[in-house]
């Protein structure tokens, strides 16, 4: 019997890969912190604070997970990612790793992000060979923790797959995310306050990224992977988008903010690993990943 345990499992992006995962063949273990989640047939909720380390190591040694797939980190809202928490998750997770590997885990996939990379390039971001020298703690510590796999693959050839995450959106992204802020104003017939929106980023909808998540469980593939659309797209192009579906363009106002500091112009994810060693696939184009948005908020 294959056995995932899944931190992070209640969040916006855990969320969508429990829903891929329920319809395979593990026996699915969740790790969250909310109290209301149901278990179903091969799904098991757990209602566990992480950093209580002596609960969670007894949960990995009564479970024996053959695969890990670990979501959670606290992560700001924007492009400020400045925190100091960020090095408490970084222990943290090398904690967690060790309870997997020592209760016979075989397979461990951890999300990453674009944001462990240099981004001032503009280039294409391949995984083996754009700098990783991020400018924020999130993606430093990120980082940390991806160098820590690769010397513990190397000392005890650990199977591990690092799933770098570009830009992404869909239902249950955080209030104060971008999308949802736009799709609140407009329903709201208020005014949509942004910067000039020229920036080039490359988006994926989160229904995508979690089926790339779990075929990255699924492989064999050890190290880094990009998991993007492979294509850019302006950002004012994609808050358009939603507001042609209102019929309200006319609030949309861009130019009004300043850039986040430190925020890049152009973001676009290589991603001819993960098309080339999983068997992902991009299920929804953006049209059809804005109208499923705009569904689940209405």
């Amino acid at each position: 019997m294959k056995r995932i345990l899944v931190t992070g499992a209640s969040g916006f992006i855990g969320k969508h890969c429990i829903n891929v995962l329920v319809k395979s063949d593990y026996e699915i273990h969740a790790l969250t912190r909310n109290l209301n989640e149901q278990n179903a047939e091969n799904l098991f909720w757990y209602t566990v604070d992480l950093f209580e380390t002596a609960k969670v190591e007894e949960l990995f040694q009564k479970i024996k997970p053959t695969h890990f797939l670990h979501l959670a980190w606290k992560v700001e809202s924007g492009l400020s990612f400045g925190s100091n928490e960020n090095e408490k998750w970084y222990h943290l997770s090398k904690k967690l790793v060790h309870y997997f590997y020592d209760n016979g885990g075989e397979r461990l996939v951890v999300s990453g992000s674009c944001f462990e990379y240099d981004l001032s390039s503009g280039e294409a971001i391949l995984e083996n060979e754009n700098s990783l020298k991020s400018n924020n703690e999130y993606g430093k510590n990120k980082n940390k923790l991806y160098q820590y796999l690769k010397s513990l693959q190397k000392e005890k050839e650990i199977s591990f797959a690092w799933g770098r995450i570009f830009f992404t959106f869909g239902p249950g992204q955080k209030s104060a995310s971008l999308v949802p802020y736009v799709i609140s104003s407009l329903k709201n017939d208020t005014l949509v306050e942004t910067t000039d929106g020229n920036q080039e980023y490359d988006y994926l909808y989160v229904e995508d990224v979690a089926l790339a998540l779990v075929s990255l469980v699924e492989s064999t593939y050890v190290g880094a992977v990009n998991i993007s659309s492979g294509k850019t797209m302006k950002l004012k192009e994609l808050i358009l988008k939603f507001a042609k579906v209102f019929e309200k363009e006319h609030l949309i106002k861009f130019g009004v903010r300043e850039r986040p500091e430190n925020s890049p112009s152009h973001v676009l994810g290589n991603i001819e690993i993960l098309t080339s060693k999983t068997n992902w696939k991009k299920q929804f184009d953006i049209d059809k990943a804005v109208e499923k948005t705009i569904n689940f908020y209405k």
